[in-house]
């Protein structure tokens, strides 16, 4: 072999190598990206699940504060504390509340399109009830969204 020969070989070899360290570093990129989705997708999910938590236990303690008190002597005061308290067995859900949940807010929906519809109902408590009914599908919405991440991780 000439010094030619050997120089274009030497040559060949530098391209292969660097073809082989590009080719290298592109599976390294493509890996990384892909664990770093997967880092910010685990980031998102506890964010959200830390957020409902810290909201359950912001609504868990202003019911205790409620339903710990008594009533009150005012009739006022004793219905204002008794909406906030149901709104809040609304907004917990039964999953964490299952005696107050079927006691106070379990209702077949048959009952509330009748109360709804019924005349005598007075229009304070069939806002109420809409109110209601849009908390709890916003709730559900939630727990919807949190059962879907869920099923992604795969648990």
């Amino acid at each position: 072999m000439t010094k030619e020969e050997i120089a274009l070989w030497v040559q060949v070899a530098a391209v292969v190598a660097a073809v082989a360290a590009a080719i290298v570093a592109l599976v390294v990129s493509a890996l990384d990206r892909k664990n770093a989705r997967r880092i910010a997708d685990e980031d998102r999910r506890s964010a959200l699940k830390q957020a409902h938590l810290m909201f359950e236990l912001e609504a868990l303690l202003r019911l205790t504060q409620n339903l710990t008190r008594g009533g009150h002597t005012d009739p006022q005061i004793s219905s204002d504390m008794g909406a906030e308290a149901t709104a809040l067995i609304g907004a917990i859900g039964a999953e964490r509340i299952p005696k107050s949940w079927a006691r106070i807010v379990d209702i077949s929906p048959e009952e509330i399109q009748a109360t709804l519809a019924d005349e005598k109902t007075p229009d304070y408590l069939k806002h109420s009830i809409e109110a209601h009914l849009a908390l709890r599908a916003v709730a559900e919405e939630i727990e919807k969204e949190k059962r879907d991440n869920e099923s992604k991780r795969g648990r």
